[in-house]
């Protein structure tokens, strides 16, 4: 005699209808954003890939309830909220050697995580401009951009009109390979052909080296980022690294003032 299992319950694209009063979203206005927004003339970039670039991402936390002001009502803040920074150097590119520097938050995108960017800096003109057209990263050109790694520490550090912008470490490196690092993709706000939207820029990493460490920092100044409001209290943790780095194609865009469990629309 055979038994029947019951069907298994799944759920589909239009399961949840509606999201309880109770659930918290960003509160900040978009149209507070527009100003020096990235323009992105269409959304069909290629994948690129940055072979042998060096890498460090910074984890601190921020005070509770500061979140939801920073990011769009598209987003869901996290608690305990964090700001995650990270830079990269790329050895070589079409538009030569790049460094940058960028301030994030970590959120929520419907249900997945994912960090919303504040602001960046980067030290190739003509690398900002492709980033931004390409993958909507809004980038500030600064010659004093840098990532350096040592036996014992790997550091990024900005100085922007002469302000000490950012400098955190990652020291004491344990190797690992790279595989729990929680690298989410980028949420960036950009102006596209079909108006201001959240743009969802993605990330590949092959590590060829990968280190855990603690995490250091030295000088954050809150107000050399975007329209500042970021004060981390906490740092919490440090990876750096080489890797392959394979900028993917845009495969979402949200509607910046719907949550994105609704007003996500597939590129691709």
């Amino acid at each position: 005699m055979t038994t029947q299992q019951a069907p298994k319950v799944t759920g589909g694209a239009d399961t949840i209808k509606e999201i309880a009063e109770y659930a918290e979203f960003g509160t900040l206005d978009p149209g507070l954003l527009l100003d020096g927004a990235p323009q992105m003339p269409h959304l069909d970039v290629e994948p690129v890939t940055f072979e042998r670039a060096e890498m460090i991402q910074v984890f601190a936390e921020i005070p509770m309830g500061s979140l939801q002001g920073l990011i769009p009502p598209a987003l869901a803040p996290t608690n305990p909220s964090f700001v995650s920074w990270r830079g990269l150097h790329l050895p070589d590119t079409p538009w030569g050697p790049v460094t940058m520097a960028e301030t994030r938050l970590v959120c929520r995108a419907g249900f997945r995580p994912r960090v919303f960017l504040v602001e960046g800096y980067i030290d190739n003109a003509e690398a900002a401009a492709e980033f931004a057209r390409g993958w909507g990263f809004r980038l500030r050109v600064c010659d004093d951009v840098k990532l350096r790694r040592f036996h014992d520490e790997t550091r990024l550090e900005v100085v922007a009109g002469g302000t000490r912008a950012l400098a955190v470490r990652m020291v004491e490196p344990v190797p690992t390979n790279g595989g729990s690092f929680g690298l989410n993709a980028n949420i960036n706000f950009a102006v596209t052909p079909d108006g201001p939207k959240l743009v969802q820029a993605g990330a590949d990493y092959v590590f060829h080296r990968a280190d855990l460490g603690r995490p250091r920092i030295d000088a954050f100044e809150p107000s050399a980022w975007g329209r500042g409001g970021v004060v981390p209290v906490y740092p919490v943790s440090a990876v750096a690294g080489q890797a392959d780095i394979t900028f993917r194609e845009i495969k979402f865009v949200s509607d910046p003032v719907r949550p994105a469990l609704f007003g996500t629309t597939k590129i691709r």
